[in-house]
């Protein structure tokens, strides 16, 4: 039996893969070795579909990482006798999932588990969230034992840290999700802090300050270059502040040296507490900066990183936006026509269209695609 000292730093790996899916890997080896096994994996089950996927693994073959996701995990007898034994928290032993001998009779043993020589599971059960439960899973082959209790307790002391490692891991993903979601709008959105210090920005608000045109970052917080402007802009953020008898909403323009367009800013409180910022400084307003401007550098940025196109597709989408034909987008990238036909079957094959003239009005519908002029 391994040592606390050693469980616990174990554990503390599980909370560091958590934070950074790649070290899952490392974790598995250690626990692998731990509980005396030959392999040990992270796989999701889902109950509903009678199906699982590895998510990340070790001492397990490539080969059958690839055939247990795309067939025989639908033939799990383990899963599929001992779903009800699928609780946060508990560690299965296969016998109590699946009898050796019907075990033994089923696909899954002969074509899978035999074939990579796989004899016996042990399964710690991390979560249940509905009909899916986050199970790490250790195997031995016919040459071992099976597991018992001596390793049955190894897993029992970690299944705690597991869970909570698993809870953060998906809440992380939450978190990214968010942020995701909030780099895709056109809308510079900015959450400021009940001491106007900015705690977060999106990608459209970043190039926004960075422009430095009207509006820009000063000692942690957003500072308007027009002084009249700010003075405007600080009463609204102190009435948006949970302190005030009335908090609400406001808009206000920012003049721009650059003469062209305001930028209409929009100041919000945020009711209700956040998650992802639990113990932290968390934000009460929301800023939203729009630039009425047409920016089409910035809808190409934004095709790029939605339809994962290629810098050289982006090029190309740019000329095309602007009327060339393809033969003179050719011309003005100087690459050949033949290369120009190439990147465009590419771009209609990411994009989901099929006609030059499908793809230009998927362009214009992009919220921030437009002339890019910078003229008023």
């Amino acid at each position: 039996m391994a040592s606390e000292t050693e469980l616990l730093r174990l554990a503390l790996l599980a909370y560091e893969a958590a934070m950074s899916p790649e070290l899952w890997g490392g974790f598995l080896k250690r626990y692998m070795e731990l509980v005396s096994a030959d392999g040990a994996m992270l796989q999701v089950h889902d109950l509903a579909a009678h199906a699982s996927v590895i998510l990340s693994a070790f001492g397990i073959t490539s080969p059958l990482k690839k055939s247990y996701n795309e067939y025989f995990s639908k033939l799990n007898l383990w899963r599929e006798r001992g779903g009800s034994l699928y609780v946060a928290g508990r560690v299965n032993l296969d016998h109590e999932q699946c009898t050796r001998s019907e075990l033994e009779r089923s696909e899954f043993y002969n074509d899978c588990l035999k074939r990579f020589g796989i004899a016996y599971s042990m399964g710690a059960v991390l979560a249940r969230e509905g009909e899916s439960a986050p199970t790490i899973t250790s195997l031995r082959g016919p040459g071992k034992r099976a597991f018992e209790e001596t390793e049955r307790k190894i897993a029992h002391f970690l299944s705690p840290h597991l869970s909570r490692a698993w809870t953060i891991a998906k809440h992380l993903d939450t978190i990214e999700a968010g942020e995701s979601a909030l780099d895709s709008l056109p809308v510079g959105a900015v959450f400021v802090a009940s001491n106007g210090n900015i705690l977060y920005c999106n990608r459209t608000a970043g190039e926004i300050l960075r422009s430095n045109d009207g509006i820009s970052v000063r000692h942690g917080m957003l500072s308007p270059s027009n002084r009249r402007t700010e003075v405007q802009f600080r009463k609204l953020i102190a009435s948006a502040l949970p302190g005030c008898e009335a908090p609400g909403s406001a808009a206000i323009a920012i003049p721009r040296p650059s003469l062209r367009r305001d930028y209409q800013v929009a100041v919000a409180p945020l009711t209700g507490r956040l998650r992802p910022f639990a113990g932290m400084t968390r934000p009460e307003v929301l800023v939203l900066i729009n630039d009425p401007e047409p920016r089409q550098a910035s809808g190409m940025q934004a095709l790029m990183h939605l339809y994962k196109l290629t810098r050289k597709e982006t090029a190309l989408a740019a000329k095309l936006s602007e009327g060339k034909t393809l033969k003179d987008a050719a011309g003005e990238l100087s690459i050949t026509y033949e290369t120009a036909r190439t990147h465009l079957r590419r771009i209609f094959s990411k994009t989901g269209t099929a006609r030059q003239s499908e793809f230009l009005l998927l362009i214009a519908r992009l919220p921030v695609a437009g002339d890019g002029n910078g003229r008023g």
